[in-house]
């Protein structure tokens, strides 16, 4: 059967799902027309929500509900987060639930959010949580349910953009719903019970020590309930652990209690915002009215097809459309919305309120990894989401003075390496997304990468400037004592490298824009890895202030007893090794090659695979497979590689992702891998290009910013074939395809096998 996205039972379920929008209000009233409803059925939620076996690691997603890039996203918290702190919220396959929180990341590595967690139970009222085995489990886009055993209680979850509602199934007798504000899933824990009645609540939950960094900051929440409880008291157990200690005292959660005649529904919608109760109060008011879980869970369902709409497949394989769009699905959840209906938002560093002027605001950029594959994605499919996350980036740096790395909630905590909001600005900014401040921008990009006063993310810039490189026996580099904010180095060689990946896309924006000065000038700065290679090795090591090579040398090396933090990668690198990092330099592949030679350069590659050096789980290496297409085996090697890794590590399962989902960019991965074409070199717009999965590729792109209205990509012939021929219309492609070919007037890239 060749899986199409059409059929008249999907007709029929548009109409009346239309109809329930027509009848509702809320922000999707005015939205364009939808396309057929098939895709959301190929979606499973469940993926990667369990630890992988090959490695030791978990995809860190949650099976809630949630709507793309939603503020809200309704969860099971399958650990009592009371005395506990973990990066997500829920593994398949725990024993018991233990609540339900309504704010969640999706695929970070450290603890954050779980916000207004809920705890339903029709047993007597415990402060010391009991937790439910659960069966029944349920989880679809934009819908979760679960059915808690011991509870007798059935829990049904769907959310809007910035509010989320529940529909709980009551046992006959007593019954409790309990907010525990001290029940997230972060390092800090607490809030504050405002105001209250019996069918509503007001609050705030406190928030901070990402990573451990020092960012602080507030959500607020209003909630409503279509039934009186019968009974309410209040719970005092902030802590102080982390936080102010102003809350000591404060009520921490209220418990409503229901006596039932009969088994009863109970709706429970929630509001929230990061600027006020008021703002909570109105999300929750504007993106819904009444309590009907049916029409809320249709516009979710509806906004969820227009969004994984935008790529359609077709494909004889059921288990290829599912690992497709999951994998697409987790691409939208992350960064999440800031700003809420009315265009408020709290600034970047501060307590003041903004104005989103006719754009939305994102939070959570975990830039380092989606500068890759999630950002280019957004680009080419989603290019007015990748807008307002640009001016949402240049917004931070017009308050703050920088732009952001690892940004969370309004807070710069400088997780990570590099530059990488340089990468993501000029990567947009030359594939033609150019309605933003595009010369603040440039201010902004210019001014980390020359600035060293005050400047916490290029740490070891005056070094680089000076050599080139960053030294390995520089006061910089002094990793026992590193932390996020004093200016130390992770990883010398690693560093370097991102920072000629910043200083190449700079130097495009620069060519854009007519400064040829500056270009030629980041330019040659983007290249000074090259002091780095070894052609003793083939590789790049770390090296001295004085040009020697820093010894001992292994570079199979990953772990280094020296870091601090215990943070992984061997001297010289982050979170990998020279073997993990040789080809993480994508703007200077040629250059490279010419050093190593067209046989070396394939030797070291099918080295790195052959050696178990190539990592799934984490971002250096991501472009790795695709670069066979350096090489005289791209009409097969290439394809081969990335068929292997989607079958090895990508599955169906609930062990589907083989580590990190690092805020859908492993997901973003598999996208273009079974699309068959890479965004390979950031600030080059250009794609990598190999067999696809699937027989039929439909994009459907915004007419708003590109000139065509699709672009097709067909295989002819078996996936696991080699590659006859290419060509885009009648001229032939040399496995490279150009961004506007795709987003222009050109309307089919055929590959051929034999």
């Amino acid at each position: 059967m060749m899986y199409r996205p059409f059929s008249f039972l999907s007709f029929f379920y548009l109409v009346i799902l239309l109809l329930l929008l027509a009848l509702s209000c809320g922000e999707m009233k005015e939205d364009p027309p939808v396309p057929n409803l098939e895709y959301t059925s190929f979606v499973d939620p469940f993926i990667g929500t369990k630890g992988n076996a090959l490695k030791r690691s978990f995809g860190n997603v949650h099976p809630g509900a949630v709507v793309p890039w939603g503020m809200t996203a309704i969860s099971p918290q399958t650990f009592d987060f009371t005395k506990a702190h973990l990066a997500t919220g829920y593994r398949y396959g725990e024993e018991k639930i233990y609540g339900f929180s309504c704010v969640n990341f999706s695929g970070v590595g450290c603890p954050a959010a779980g916000h207004v967690p809920f705890k339903f139970s029709s047993r007597p009222f415990s402060e010391e949580p009991l937790g439910s085995t659960y069966s029944e489990e349920v989880a679809k886009p934009g819908y979760y349910s679960v059915r808690l055993n011991e509870e007798d209680i059935r829990v049904k979850a769907t959310t809007t953009t910035r509010s989320g509602l529940f529909q709980i199934e009551l046992p006959a007798g007593s019954s409790t719903v309990y907010l525990d504000l001290n029940a997230q899933q972060g390092h800090v824990k607490g809030g504050h019970i405002a105001t209250y009645d019996y069918s509503s609540v007001s609050g705030h939950q406190v928030e901070g020590f990402f990573c451990g960094s020092n960012n602080r900051s507030q959500l607020y929440f209003h909630v409503e309930m279509d039934r009186k409880a019968d009974s309410l008291f209040l719970v005092h157990q902030n802590k102080t652990t982390h936080f102010e200690k102003y809350l000591e005292g404060e009520p921490s959660g209220i418990v409503y209690q229901f006596e039932n005649e009969k088994p009863t529904d109970l709706h429970i919608k929630v509001g929230v915002s990061f600027v006020s109760e008021r703002n909570a109060r109105e999300n929750l008011h504007t993106e819904q009215s009444g309590f009907n879980f049916e029409t809320v869970r249709g516009k979710a369902k509806i906004e969820w097809e227009r969004e994984l709409g935008k790529i359609q497949v077709e494909t004889t394989s059921r288990d290829d459309m599912v690992k497709f769009y999951t994998a697409l699905y987790h691409s939208l959840l992350m960064p999440i919305t800031f700003s809420d209906h009315n265009g408020e938002y709290i600034q970047m560093d501060s307590k003041e309120v903004g104005q989103a002027e006719g754009y939305t605001r994102y939070t959570g950029f975990s830039l380092w990894d989606t500068y890759r594959t999630t950002h280019p994605l957004f680009t080419l499919v989603y290019p007015e989401r990748q807008l307002d996350m640009v001016k949402t980036m240049v917004g931070i740096y017009k308050e703050s003075g920088w732009l952001p790395k690892w940004e969370i909630f309004a807070y710069e905590p400088n997780i990570m390496v590099g530059d990488p909001a340089a990468i993501v600005l000029g990567d947009t900014y030359v594939k033609g997304i150019d309605r933003f401040d595009v010369g603040k921008a440039y201010e902004a990009v210019t001014k980390q990468a020359t600035v060293i006063e005050g400047n916490r993310f290029r740490r070891g810039l005056k070094e680089y400037l000076d050599l080139g490189y960053i030294p390995m026996d520089s006061e910089v580099n002094d990793a026992k004592n590193f932390g996020w904010n004093n200016g130390i180095v992770w990883g010398a060689v690693s560093t370097s490298m991102e920072f000629n990946l910043a200083d190449y896309n700079i130097a495009q924006m620069a060519n854009l824009l007519g400064k040829k000065q500056d270009f030629q000038y980041y330019l040659n700065r983007s290249m000074s890895f090259l002091k780095l290679y070894d052609d003793e090795t083939g590789l790049l090591r770390p090296k001295n202030r004085d040009g020697s090579w820093y010894r001992p040398f292994d570079p199979a090396q990953d772990l280094w007893d020296d870091m601090n933090f215990g943070l992984r990668g061997g001297p010289g690198f982050v979170e990998g090794s020279a073997w993990q990092y040789l080809f993480s330099i994508p703007h200077g592949l040629d250059s490279l090659k010419t050093r190593l030679g067209d046989e070396r350069f394939l030797s070291q590659l099918n080295t790195i695979f052959e050696d178990k050096h190539f990592d799934m789980t984490n971002e250096p290496g991501l472009g790795f497979p695709f670069f066979y297409n350096y090489t005289r085996e791209k009409a097969y090697s290439t394809a081969q590689k990335i068929n292997e890794l989607l079958a090895t590590h990508f599955t169906t399962q609930p062990n589907g992702l083989p580590g990190n989902d690092d805020a859908g960019t492993m997901s973003a991965w598999v996208v273009f891998a079974m699309l068959g074409i890479y965004p390979d070199t950031p600030g080059n717009p250009s794609y990598m290009v190999t067999l696809p999965s699937f027989e039929k590729v439909v994009l459907k792109l915004n007419t708003d910013f590109y000139q065509g209205k699709e672009f097709t990509i067909k295989r002819l012939g078996t996936k696991g074939r080699r590659i006859k021929s290419m060509r885009l219309d009648d001229k032939a492609v040399d496995y490279r395809i150009n961004h506007f070919d795709i987003t222009g007037s050109t309307s089919e890239l055929i590959i051929e096998t034999e």
